[in-house]
């Protein structure tokens, strides 16, 4: 009996005291977390890494993603994660973040039924574009890969390759996903869909065989690697995408779809 009253007692301490700090898991629709929205972050992030004269990590595609949660009165705290496969996976990138974060002093509060309250905000942290961003990251320039031959040739030689496994009338659909690095180079194959192990090793065996190399993705002038998405079907659509992501950087540059 004495257990279970100090186990009712514990639990509606717990309640108290959450319901003192309430948190959102996000802000609400609209409501920047930081002064002056996500154009001045990117700046003052640029800012901050320039006269730190921090480095770039040995992989360029590294990045994290880290969750802060903004008080009622400006003041931040890192939410814990438990991810540790990922923050292993980038432990650099995690360390960067680390560093600029303290520096950055602009937080804003997430506001209902006007009052102030705690919230979860997410930034993505990309130490490459940080480093080599210009002062004012809205003005970088991204260049996508093309093909030194022209897109049509590449489409030729994918459709010749593919031609050859899928029978007449055959409905057949398939993901093709490869990397363009920075040497202008394809590379990193892989093939998803209608086709058999067997099938895809011979596919992708043939398309490293390809002649003819890229002009690789740029950010700012300097070489990137560059996902590229291919759907293949039946009609052989061959127009390309390059994967979405920011994922790299949804937080730090808009609309970037390189790694």
């Amino acid at each position: 009996m004495i257990k279970k009253f100090l186990l009712l007692i514990i639990f509606f301490t717990t309640k108290l005291i959450f319901a003192q700090n309430e948190v959102l898991d996000k802000y609400p629709y609209g409501q920047d977390f930081y002064a002056g929205g996500l154009n001045q972050l990117n700046k003052e992030m640029v800012k901050v890494v320039k006269e730190l004269k921090l480095l770039p990590c040995e992989k360029s595609e590294e990045r994290y993603n880290v969750k802060i949660l903004v008080y009622e009165n400006s003041t931040i705290n890192y939410v814990k994660d438990f991810d540790i496969v990922d923050i292993q996976k980038n432990k650099c990138a995690f360390n960067f973040s680390r560093k600029i974060i303290p520096h950055l002093k602009r937080w804003m509060p997430a506001k209902v039924n006007g009052k102030f309250i705690g919230a979860i905000t997410k930034i993505e942290i990309n130490p490459f574009y940080l480093v080599n961003s210009k002062d004012d990251p809205s003005k970088n320039k991204k260049e996508n890969p093309t093909f030194k031959k022209g897109i049509k040739a590449f489409g030729f030689e994918i459709k010749s390759i593919f031609e050859r496994y899928i029978k007449k009338n055959e409905d057949k659909r398939a993901l093709l996903t490869f990397v363009v690095n920075e040497n202008g180079e394809m590379v990193d194959f892989e093939i998803e869909g209608d086709f058999f192990d067997y099938e895809k090793k011979d596919i992708i065996n043939s398309l490293s065989k390809i002649k003819g190399k890229w002009n690789p993705a740029t950010f700012n002038n300097i070489p990137i690697r560059a996902k590229i998405r291919q759907p293949i079907f039946q009609q052989f659509d061959l127009q390309i995408e390059l994967e979405d992501q920011n994922k790299i950087m949804d937080q730090n540059f808009h609309n970037n779809s390189y790694r």
